[in-house]
């Protein structure tokens, strides 16, 4: 996987050994595993053995218990009932669902840490930045934010050969400056991690376009394990799936500065009648 950034008064380098709850890895598809990997390479860095943490929008139970591993107390909020039910059912626990306007039925600064899984993020600004804010209200006073979104890719060949679709169930498509944006009003940025290169999103592409189980299509696992094996030549590039992460400030909301009428600097100056 790609890293960007620092690590901000954590450890320097989180351990190549990642925590494993109890069932095997290849239970859950390997994109999907990487993303729980990326999320835990960040979470061991910030020491949450008696933190309360959040996940919200992981789909399976199995995704759910790989945070766990890591440490603290965790609750899950589903994205809709029938995901809750799933999880509930699996983790033998109560799961609440994001409520109107992403909602977190939560009080304010409940949890050290709140994940976001991937497809949470719609690409939507406003509804993605509401979000956002909900996650700033239940995160303690320095708490942090981890995040997973589909990368923006100025020169992603692997979406120009998918006619510049992407997989469903994603949600949206974000740049680093974009998520840098998308965060800066309530978040100092640490860093990111980028997976899933090129060979890898092929797969994803073609597994998206034609449907396909991973649980059913017994064949896919494999031609992941053989896309990510080819991918090793191209560890220099960045991925297709990005994790980002940051530390709660004060919610500050960003408005360019306007003259006395009410105009924008920048709309004046365009106004400016010429002499």
């Amino acid at each position: 996987m790609g890293w960007y950034g620092s690590a901000h008064g954590m450890n320097a380098r989180p351990p190549d050994t990642l925590p494993q709850p109890g069932f095997p890895s290849a239970v859950l598809p390997l994109p999907l595993q990487l993303e729980l990997e990326a999320a835990q390479r960040i979470l061991l860095t910030f020491r949450i053995a008696n933190r309360p943490c959040l996940d919200i929008g992981f789909r399976t139970p199995e995704a759910c218990r790989r945070l766990r591993a890591c440490g603290g107390y965790w609750s899950s909020v589903a994205a809709n009932r029938a995901d809750g039910a799933c999880l509930a059912a699996g983790l033998a626990e109560d799961v609440a669902h994001l409520g109107a306007n992403a909602q977190l039925p939560f009080e304010d600064k409940q949890f050290d840490i709140v994940t976001l899984a991937l497809g949470c993020l719609s690409g939507d600004r406003d509804a993605d930045m509401a979000l956002i804010h909900e996650c700033h209200r239940v995160l303690k006073v320095s708490g942090f934010l981890i995040l997973t979104v589909e990368y923006d890719k100025s020169l992603g060949l692997a979406r120009l050969l998918n006619r510049n679709r992407h997989p469903t169930a994603v949600g949206g498509r974000y740049s680093e400056a974009e998520l840098f944006d998308l965060l800066k009003t309530g978040f100092d940025w640490l860093g990111l991690r980028t997976y899933c290169r090129f060979c890898m999103q092929m797969i994803r592409q073609m597994a998206a376009r034609r449907q396909l189980d991973p649980v059913n299509a017994r064949w896919l696992p494999t031609l992941y394990w053989l896309a990510r094996a080819a991918d090793c030549v191209l560890f220099f590039t960045r991925g297709y799936l990005v994790t980002a992460y940051g530390r709660r400030k004060g919610w500050r909301m960003r408005q360019a500065p306007k003259l006395a009428d009410g105009r924008s600097i920048s709309d004046a100056v365009l106004q400016k009648p010429s002499g």
